[in-house]
């Protein structure tokens, strides 16, 4: 496979994700919960810590600062809570990159990926998500950045069984590595908060 292009989830994102976010939060509130977006993102850190975020050598706390889940969700009566990375597709499959599956496995959160033409919104913790179809490293002309070389060993020690596709190429996207899981391999989210 090396040398083809592979479709990417990340045309048109800024749409997907008003959309997703409605799905999501239809879902959740139905069940009693609350959830609201966190708001934090890599645009907080203060310009005097930027460059030591950007030549860490992939701690954990600096991935965990860059790579934040979206949403928190609260369940009062029954005392759940949860950090909800949120994201959406038109496909039967989804993408996250390497280094935020590093992180989310860290931040211990629940993915939930929203399957925008049939409204859907399928549910896993990131640390009980099943082996992806391919983990896939695009062709680039510039080296890995230490956050994309931790987040592909993290990838490749969760699912030693998946082969790497090197040399894939992407048109779109930040060209850094990602695994592609099919939906069907996730339960709805209205089945995971019962």
């Amino acid at each position: 496979m090396s040398g083809q292009p592979v479709p990417t989830t990340f045309i048109g994102r800024k749409q997907w994700e008003a959309e997703a976010w409605k799905a999501v939060r239809k879902v959740f509130e139905r069940h009693g919960w609350k959830i609201a977006p966190l708001g934090m993102n890599r645009s907080l850190i203060l310009p005097e810590a930027e460059e030591l975020v950007m030549t860490a050598f992939n701690p954990p706390t600096v991935v965990m600062l860059v790579c934040v889940p979206d949403a928190i969700a609260v369940h009062e009566p029954t005392k759940q809570s949860w950090l909800v990375e949120l994201k959406s597709t038109n496909r039967e499959t989804f993408a996250i990159r390497a280094r935020d599956f590093a992180a989310l496995l860290m931040w211990d959160a629940l993915l939930a990926v929203a399957h925008l033409p049939s409204a859907v919104v399928y549910a896993c913790r990131v640390e009980n998500l099943p082996p992806p179809k391919a983990v896939v490293l695009p062709q680039r002309d510039y080296p890995l950045t230490l956050w994309d070389e931790g987040g592909l060993a993290v990838l490749q020690h969760q699912f030693p069984e998946v082969t790497v596709l090197t040399g894939v190429t992407v048109v779109t996207g930040s060209k850094a590595p990602f695994a592609v899981w099919e939906l069907e391999s996730l339960e709805r989210l209205e089945a995971f908060l019962r």
